[in-house]
């Protein structure tokens, strides 16, 4: 694939989920969009630089390149708003049902990942980095997030009442 196919597919990527925000932000409300968005964006970051300094994963064709060597789109952008859609879509689910949807969810990212690592220069894995640590990591890390904003949203409600 070629550099300009790379990066039109990054900025239709992140056009695509700016124009989704608006929608989730309404369905959800800011205070729970907020806190879901930056809760996921934040731990993401710190996430994706621990494992880009230990040379596990590089990203040769990104966005803001000359300024983060992690995957700024993915990070900050992408990764939090399908966090918001896991955490919306399954605030009324019991465990079972969290958990499934959570690995659909991440199942899609790992096909999309593990395309873009084979074909594209998105990103390259090192010979130390495979696609179930990328499934294990997101599942682990989703259910964690799903978890947390679920207990918040549990305390908030019990405060109003």
């Amino acid at each position: 694939m070629s550099k300009t196919f790379e990066k039109g597919f990054l900025k239709f990527l992140f056009f695509f989920t700016l124009l989704l925000c608006p929608f989730l932000l309404k369905r959800m409300g800011m205070k729970n969009f907020l806190l879901t968005f930056l809760l996921n964006g934040f731990t993401n970051g710190i996430i994706d630089k621990f494992i880009v300094n230990r040379k596990l994963i590089k990203y040769p064709v990104r966005l803001l390149k000359r300024d983060f060597r992690i995957h700024v789109l993915f990070d900050f952008l992408l990764y939090p708003v399908t966090s918001i859609l896991i955490n919306e879509t399954t605030k009324k689910d019991g465990v079972i049902i969290t958990v499934y949807k959570t690995l659909s969810f991440v199942s899609v990212i790992v096909l999309v990942e593990t395309w873009a690592e084979k074909y594209t220069k998105l990103i390259r894995w090192s010979r130390k980095w495979n696609w179930y640590y990328s499934f294990l990591s997101m599942t682990v890390k989703s259910l964690l997030n799903r978890m947390i904003i679920g207990s918040l949203r549990k305390t908030t409600t019990e405060k109003t009442t």
